[in-house]
Parts: structure tokens; C-alpha cells; sequence
């Protein structure tokens, strides 16, 4: 979204972050894309939509634009050439646009060394073209069957320059013979694969004899005359290429490097100086083949070039193409032009920054009359919905001036940001759909709160503490791995969690999904206001370097323990955020985008956590005390955001509810409360996690248990449906009959109304 109504108002930065980045999809067109809105006065609205309405679009547009995600997702897996970024980008990875051939760069070899890379991708290339080869082609509309014509000509491009890819490697491989090793290394990083600190070390000092050797080879080829015994030489071409390979590997594995340097004591006693070494070695010789090799100017190599194709992977154990016929059979939603221009030029939610008269969205309301409701197809009728209920909110904002100096309660603890005020946060509320006051709010959160005591208690009992959940507590968070371990363990839990949900049928997990993830240690720097795990497409773990305090040291261990982590990784990951960044990326086209919400985006990942506890994914109870432990945190959020915001209680009141009633470590707890109220998110970001989590498991209670859905039906048709606020996906995903005025808000949790 653009500038939020509270920015246009003047309150500042602190709702800016209210739109989660979890579910915003990768932009990109398919091969047909949906009209686009013509440019128009700023204050001028249709007078009849009828026009804007799309016609049917490709039904290969999303076979199209997966083929073209997946492809650059694997692309990312592995060592990155010159000027290539290695890996997902935002939480949906890297690529977007309509699906091209691989093209070689213009300038300079950028082509990745690896041939894992390239066996990986033909695999991937031929599975595709496999599948395809099954479309009933006849069975399509005109421009789905181009569609398909050009997407088999785009395969078969790729296929062909993997095999130009291929011999590219090999014409410059006797410049860097030691690349293999290089490749091991690193990408058993990026497959998150165990380290071994001392069979580390010995690898980069092999390189770097490698490197010396392959340099003095070089180096006795430059004298004039015949070549003595082991001199090289070789073309500027090749000398070039060679300089640019050996400083895209010197960048990989700086990253590599810094991954586990400080985190890692044993990394950290066996690497610094071979590193140093190596990193030398790389740095001159890429200078040595730049200056003296490309001088030299030999008119050919002293070398006999063999380019071997490289055969495709074998086949994985999961196949990595979807479902096409489920893909193809997905209807559009003729209302995107429609939503485009309405989110092009409104003020709300994804709207230009300049407040609208109250006559403006009135025109909009008068507009949507033209349009027959009924006769719009289902994802049409919830866009409808969206833009109706979107310019009402606009029409009952210009009668709403919030308090610019709402009373916030002081302290000494040095954290800052503004309260928000009750009549804020009622309106705050119901732009978010939330038919809850504040004070039945902080009531929910108390009740999840208890509930969650209640739970601990049980937990506490098998581990021989009676009903002491604090002692529970206590002792899990003194459960955790040795300094260096945790990437092990925490890949162990992102792999655990999608083999349960995949043997339980919950929810579908492609095979690239989870092929791809990808982890970042986060610094001491980040941890200041991120104790704990983030998560996108790729996974940011905290852990103790040796850089910190002894104090910092054990409260960032006791904070990311063995059974807390157990209790989150699949929150950042899959079925959390990873996953939704992943399908949102790929069902962008499915229909129109509805603006994103705090109560999706991470109530989707809080939704799981609950979920995946009442069906025993938590098989030991300090497991369950450690997820128990995180949804009281939730619950704790709701209580102590609410009533910062209201006045009643100040910053360090809510760093001591924490300590004192969750079991925060104290820093931890401090950063969790700087973090909510420093202005990077929105007043109602915190209480967003448990209440948008909620609103989610009412969805199921009204679509899944009532046998409208099954389980994993309604799990997949939310990651198709795309980022939009709680309310309008339960209409999307539901089968009840919609109508243009029906009531869009619903009380999720009951009545909260009294105790």
C-alpha cells in the first residue's frame, strides 16, 4: 500500500507499517493480462463500471507464470554468477513477469559455475515439458492455446542454453580448476548442510594451494617462446571470464564466511586464518588475470576445451510441476480493472496520499450500481464487496478527527512512540473490520491468556513440577543446542513440520517450496529489536555471537531455545510466511488484489501454531510449553498493546508484564516492546497475531467443520486467494450465497460483550 490515512492526517510514520509484506505478490503480468485501467482525472470516477470489466482472460496465465517463478526459485538454489544474486529476494522469491527464455548477460561471464545448477534445471525443463505434452491444447480458448505454444518454445530455449551454459563453464574451467571445491562449499550452505569447522578449513586450504598452482602455471606461460613443463596459457577471453568467475566465488563465499564467523566457536577458532589466506589468494588472482594474463594477448589457449553436456538431475522423489489441469480450471476475476482503479486513484488502503470529499466515494457507491451483482463470478462478488465496503470506510473517515495528543503514560525506559487513544483504536478497528470494542479486546486477550495457563499447568505436570507452569517455563528455556549448532537444528525443525504436514494431508507443499529454503543469521545489531526468529524467503535466526555480553549471551540462548524454536520455525517458514510469499507470488492473477492486513499476514502463520498444537504436533510436554509459552506471548501482546494505546499503561509496565507473567528475559522483553511502540508498526500490529489467527480458526469453524470445505481444500484456496483483510477471504473462500449489501463484518469470537 501507499501512504496509509493516518500519514495524509499528519499522526506520522506509526500506522506506515500496518500492511504486512508477508502476502504482497511479486508483480508481474501474465501472458494475457487483465486491461489496464486508462489513465484518468485524479477526481473523476466512472459513471458506469460495465466498461472496466475485463474479459476472460488465458486459462494458462497462472501455468504460465508458475512455470516462470518455479524455474527462477530453483535458478537461486545455487552458486550465482557474476552480477547474480543468489537466492529468493522478498518473502516470494525472486522473478515475476511474463515467462522468457534464459538470456546470457550482454557484458562480462555471468554464467554460474555450478553444474548442479544446470542438472537441476534440465530436470526441472523436461519434467515441464512432459507435462505440457498432456495439455489438451484443442480443449482451450485461442489465446490459452498460443499461450501454450510459447511456453513450450520457452522451454525449449531454456533447455538449450543450460547445454550453452554448460560449454560456457567449460571453456573457462582451466582458468579456475578449483572451482568444484568452491562450489561444494558453498552450496552446502545453501542447503543448509551441517558444519564440520575443521573439514571447512582444510577445504579453503586446498583452494587456496589451487589457486597458487593455477597461478604459477600462468605465470610461466607468460615468457616468450615454447612453453616449459605445467606452463599455461590462455586467450584475454578466457582470462577475463576467469577473472569475473573467481569474484563471483570469492563474494559467495565471503557470504558463506560471515554466515558462521562469531556464531560458530569452532568456525571461529579453525577459519580465520585460511580465510584470510584464501580471501587474499582469490583477490590477487582475479588482478593477475585482468592485468598481465589479458596483456599478454596469446591468440589461443595452450589447453584443449571439452564441452560435455551435462546430463539432467534424477528425478526428485516429488515432482516439482503442479497440478496444470487444477491451475487451468481456476476462473479470473472481471472486476480487477475495476479494484485497479479504484486502489489507483482512492485514498485508503493502497490509494493516492490526497484525502477524497465525502461526494467522491459517493460517486463510487453510485457507480457499483451499474454492475449486475449476480451475474459477476464469485472472486468478481467479493471485489464488488471490497470496493463498496472501501468507499463507505472513506465516506465515515471525513467524519473522524483523531487526537493528536492522545495521553500516553510516561516512564524512564527511554522507548518512544505515541498512544493512539481509544476513539483511535475504535476506528482503527473497524477499518480493519473488527467488530470489537478495545475493552472486549484486552477481555479476548485475557481469556486466551487463562487459557493458556490452564494449558501450561497441564503441561507442567509430566515433567514433575505439579502445576507450576512458571518452573516449566524455567527450565525449557535452559533446553538449548551448544553455541554453533542451531542452523542444524533449526533446518531439522523447517523439514519436520513440512513432512507433517504433508503426510497429514493439511495443506499442499510444493516440492520447490521446500527445496528452496534458505537461512541468515541475524547480527547482534538486528537482534536489538528482533530477539527472536524472521522469516520470509528465507530464515533469520537469532543466536549468541562472541561479540556480545555474557549476560546478552545467555539471555539470547535461553530466549531461543531448544522448544521455543521448535515452537515458531514453521510460523516464519511453511505453512507460515515463506509459503504464503511462495503461493502469493504465484496466484497473482487469480484475481484482483484487495490491499494487505496485519491480521492476514501474520494472523495466517499464529493460525498454524494453533492449529498444528490441538492436532499433537507437540508430542512432548516441552514442546507444548514452548508453543503454549509463545501463544501467551500473543495473548500478552493483545492486553499490554491495547492498553499502551489507551493510556493505562506505560512502556515499562508492559516490558515487566512480560518478565513478570510470560517469562521473558528482560532484554528480550524490552526489545518486543520497543519494537511495538517504536513507530514501525501500526497500534494494531501486536494484537493483529492472535486476534487475525482467530478470525481464521472462526473461518474454519463456519466453512471446514460445517463439511462446506475440506481441511486442506480451505488451507490451499486461502494461499490462492492472495493478501486481502480477514473478512472479505472468508467471503472468497466460503460458499455462501453473497448479495451487494449484506453485511461483511462477523464476530468471530462470539460475544465478548460481558464477562
Amino acid at each position: 500500500m501507499s501512504m496509509t490515512f493516518w500519514q495524509r492526517m499528519g499522526v506520522g510514520s506509526v500506522v506506515a507499517a500496518m500492511v504486512t509484506v508477508a502476502w504482497t505478490a511479486t508483480p508481474g503480468a501474465s501472458f494475457q493480462a487483465a486491461p489496464q485501467a486508462a489513465a484518468q482525472p485524479a477526481d473523476e470516477v466512472p459513471t458506469d463500471l460495465r466498461p472496466l470489466l475485463s474479459p476472460p482472460l488465458s486459462e494458462m496465465r497462472l501455468v504460465v507464470q508458475r512455470y516462470t517463478l518455479d524455474r527462477n526459485t530453483l535458478d537461486g538454489n545455487y552458486l550465482p554468477g557474476s552480477g547474480r544474486q543468489g537466492g529468493g529476494g522478498g518473502r516470494g522469491g525472486r522473478g515475476g513477469g511474463a515467462p522468457q527464455a534464459a538470456q546470457a548477460a550482454p557484458q562480462g561471464f555471468t554464467v554460474s559455475l555450478s553444474p548442479n545448477r544446470i542438472a537441476r534445471l534440465k530436470r526441472f525443463d523436461l519434467d515441464w515439458q512432459a507435462a505440457l505434452a498432456g495439455v489438451n491444447a484443442s480443449s482451450l480458448s485461442v489465446q490459452a492455446q498460443t499461450d501454450v505454444a510459447a511456453l513450450k518454445t520457452t522451454i525449449a530455449a531454456n533447455l538449450t542454453q543450460l547445454d550453452a551454459d554448460a560449454a560456457a563453464i567449460a571453456a573457462v574451467m582451466p582458468v579456475v580448476p578449483f572451482a568444484a571445491d568452491v562450489i561444494a562449499v558453498v552450496e552446502h550452505r545453501m542447503r543448509m548442510g551441517d558444519m564440520d569447522a575443521q573439514a571447512s578449513a582444510g577445504a579453503l586450504d586446498r583452494i587456496t594451494k589451487s589457486v597458487a598452482r593455477i597461478r604459477r602455471s600462468l605465470q610461466d606461460g607468460l615468457t616468450a617462446g615454447p612453453l616449459a613443463s605445467g606452463a599455461l596459457r590462455v586467450t584475454p577471453t578466457m582470462a577475463r571470464n576467469g577473472a569475473d568467475a573467481v569474484d563471483a566465488m570469492r563474494a559467495s563465499l565471503t557470504e558463506w564466511f560471515t554466515h558462521y564467523n562469531t556464531f560458530d566457536p569452532l568456525f571461529t577458532w579453525w577459519m580465520p586464518l585460511p580465510w584470510s589466506h584464501l580471501e587474499k589468494a582469490l583477490t590477487d588472482y582475479a588482478a593477475f588475470l585482468r592485468e598481465p594474463v589479458v596483456a599478454a594477448n596469446h591468440e589461443a589457449a595452450s589447453v584443449t576445451i571439452a564441452a560435455t553436456p551435462i546430463a539432467p538431475a534424477v528425478a526428485p522423489a516429488m515432482t516439482s510441476v503442479p497440478n496444470l489441469a487444477e491451475i487451468i480450471a481456476l476462473p479470473s476475476d472481471e472486476m480487477a480493472p475495476v479494484v485497479q482503479r479504484f486502489r489507483g486513484v482512492a485514498g485508503g488502503r493502497g490509494g493516492a496520499p490526497q484525502a477524497r470529499p465525502v461526494s467522491y466515494y459517493e460517486r463510487w457507491l453510485a457507480a457499483l450500481k451499474t454492475l449486475d451483482f449476480d451475474r459477476l463470478t464469485r472472486n468478481a462478488q467479493v471485489s464488488y464487496l471490497y470496493v463498496k465496503k472501501m468507499a463507505e470506510l472513506e465516506i465515515a473517515r471525513a467524519a473522524f478527527r483523531p487526537d493528536p495528543n492522545a495521553p500516553r503514560k510516561t516512564d524512564n525506559s527511554g522507548i518512544e512512540g505515541a498512544a493512539r487513544g481509544r476513539a483511535g483504536l475504535i476506528f482503527d478497528l473497524a477499518n480493519e473490520m473488527i467488530p470489537y470494542t478495545p475493552e472486549e479486546l484486552i477481555r479476548l486477550g485475557e481469556r486466551e491468556f487463562a487459557w493458556t495457563v490452564a494449558e501450561m499447568e497441564k503441561a507442567a505436570t509430566p515433567m514433575g513440577l505439579g502445576t507450576d507452569w512458571s518452573a516449566a517455563v524455567e527450565r525449557v528455556k535452559n533446553m538449548y543446542v551448544e553455541p554453533g549448532r542451531q542452523p542444524e537444528y533449526v533446518r531439522d525443525l523447517l523439514f519436520e513440520a513440512v513432512t507433517y504436514l504433508r503426510n497429514n494431508d493439511l495443506i499442499t507443499v510444493p516440492a520447490v517450496a521446500s527445496e528452496s529454503f534458505r537461512m541468515v543469521m541475524l547480527s547482534p545489531e538486528r537482534q536489538l529489536t528482533a530477539p527472536f526468529f524472521l522469516g520470509g524467503s528465507q530464515i533469520l535466526v537469532a543466536f549468541p555471537t562472541n561479540t556480545q555480553e555474557y549476560d546478552t549471551r545467555m539471555q539470547v540462548l535461553r530466549g531461543n531455545n531448544k522448544f521455543f524454536s521448535n515452537a515458531v520455525a514453521h510460523h516464519e517458514m511453511i505453512p507460515g510466511h515463506n509459503l504464503v510469499g511462495f503461493m502469493g507470488s504465484r496466484f497473482n492473477g487469480y484475481r484482483a488484489g484487495l490491499g494487505g492486513t496485519p491480521f492476514l499476514g501474520e494472523g495466517w502463520p499464529l493460525y498454524w501454531e494453533t492449529i498444528l498444537y490441538d492436532k499433537g504436533f507437540h508430542d512432548s510436554p516441552e514442546k507444548k510449553v514452548g508453543a503454549l509459552f509463545w501463544r501467551m506471548h500473543r495473548a500478552a501482546r493483545i492486553i499490554f498493546s491495547l492498553k499502551f494505546h489507551m493510556g493505562q499503561w506505560s512502556p515499562q509496565e508492559a516490558i515487566d508484564f512480560l518478565v513478570n507473567e510470560v517469562g521473558h528475559e528482560r532484554d528480550n522483553a524490552t526489545a518486543e516492546v520497543r519494537r511495538s511502540f517504536g513507530g514501525q508498526y501500526g497500534p494494531l500490529y501486536q494484537m493483529a497475531y492472535l486476534v487475525g489467527g482467530l478470525q481464521i480458526r472462526g473461518m474454519k469453524r463456519e466453512i471446514v467443520d460445517s463439511g462446506m470445505r475440506t481441511e486442506k481444500d480451505f488451507h490451499d484456496e486461502i494461499m490462492r486467494q492472495g493478501s486481502m483483510p480477514v473478512a472479505f477471504l472468508r467471503l472468497a473462500v466460503s460458499t455462501m450465497p453473497l448479495t451487494r449489501d449484506m453485511v461483511v463484518d462477523w464476530k468471530f469470537y462470539g460475544d465478548l460483550s460481558s464477562q
